[in-house]
């Protein structure tokens, strides 16, 4: 069953302004391709992630910011600009489906005339395809 914490943004229909990924890596490996996504539309920036097979939405009031790796640090949080990296950035969100995979998620962001983008929550891992179409 699909359980959602939060209240997800009306994307549908939507210009993204922004599209960027924090990804989460320990030791020089990638431990999780979509830590948590982050979305500008109107204005305003929502995360979206996933725990435990829940989806969560945020309101954020910032952009943003590059996590700042200490000396000795294990781990790191990369930012992508997932917008730029796939030319989605201000192209209309003609749908935004949120589905239950069993033990997992899925939200699809389907843009205008360009693709769809896949935020798959499975196995404890998060992952991120883009589909052309």
């Amino acid at each position: 069953m699909l359980k959602i914490d939060g209240i997800p943004p009306r994307l549908t229909e939507q210009l993204c302004e922004e599209l960027i990924c924090q990804q989460y890596w320990h030791q020089g490996k990638l431990v999780q391709e979509v830590d948590i996504l982050f979305l500008k539309v109107n204005g305003r920036w929502h995360q979206l992630y996933f725990d435990t097979g829940m989806v969560f939405w945020r309101i954020q009031q910032v952009a943003p910011v590059q996590v700042e790796q200490q000396a000795g640090d294990t781990f790191s949080y990369p930012l992508i600009n997932i917008g730029e990296k796939f030319a989605i950035q201000n192209c209309i969100i003609v749908d935004c489906i949120t589905e239950s995979l069993g033990e997992g998620a899925r939200v699809t962001l389907v843009f205008e005339d360009k693709g769809s983008l896949l935020i798959t929550y499975s196995d404890n891992n998060t992952r991120l395809q883009f589909i052309k179409s």
